[in-house]
């Protein structure tokens, strides 16, 4: 499967999880500190050699928009 395939399909399969998460009325706050902390626990696993630093600097990105974002709601 290509990378631009698998793009494209993981854009539909978020799609329908957030018409599930709007359709039951789960609120912005609970989707995003869900997030929050598990891409935190991907932070802290750091001995785990599956977590490249470039996922690792992945993961501060996003941390830092979801806190500001947060912060917002």
């Amino acid at each position: 499967m290509s990378h631009l395939t698998e793009i494209i399909d993981n854009h539909k399969h978020l799609d329908g999880l957030f018409s599930i998460v709007k359709h039951y009325g789960v609120s912005a706050e609970f989707v995003t500190d869900a997030l929050v902390q598990r891409f935190e626990q991907i932070q802290q696993d750091e001995g785990s050699e599956e977590n490249t630093q470039e996922e690792k600097a992945y993961c501060d990105e996003i941390l830092n928009t979801l806190n500001q974002f947060f912060a917002r709601l």
